[in-house]
């Protein structure tokens, strides 16, 4: 059995690509992330909604005290005119260098071992050459256990 057949078919995101661009993909393949491919073909990071949001619309202060917030610091929004700006701006320096990928010939033991390993619940398809198959996920593999198993 190869991963291949959990795997979500997605796009890569790449140099120069907008936020937009990102945010596009990304909603359009239901995936808050993308594999990140540089001018070479290799992959080496990762583009995530979460991480740009972070990094460009939330002060390092809120983070670390999130829990203590109320759900009434109106002063904080996000100015549509700083929503454009943010869109426009290329993704390059929000790339995440480390990325969780699995070959398709691994085990689906290996890739829960390794999702675990990275806190998250998504993995690359990526093969020895650099081809990217697609993006699995726990909810991939559940929707494909499923289907498989159905009576």
């Amino acid at each position: 059995m190869s991963l291949i057949e959990f795997a979500v078919p997605t796009a890569a995101a790449f140099p120069g690509m907008t936020v937009r661009e990102l945010f596009a993909e990304c909603v359009k393949a239901n995936f808050a992330v993308l594999p990140f491919q540089a001018a070479s073909g290799k992959f080496t990071g990762r583009a995530s909604i979460r991480h740009i949001l972070g990094e460009v619309c939330i002060p390092a202060a809120m983070v670390e005290h999130a829990r203590l917030l109320g759900d009434t610091i109106t002063a904080l929004q996000f100015p549509p005119l700083r929503e454009k700006e943010l869109l426009d701006m290329t993704i390059d320096k929000f790339i995440i260098k480390d990325i969780p990928t699995i070959t398709p010939a691994s085990p689906m033991a290996k890739a829960v071992a390794v999702m675990q390993s990275y806190q998250t619940s998504y993995l690359f398809v990526i093969d020895d050459e650099h081809n990217y198959h697609g993006t699995l996920s726990t909810v991939s593999l559940a929707r494909r256990l499923l289907d498989r198993n159905s009576p």
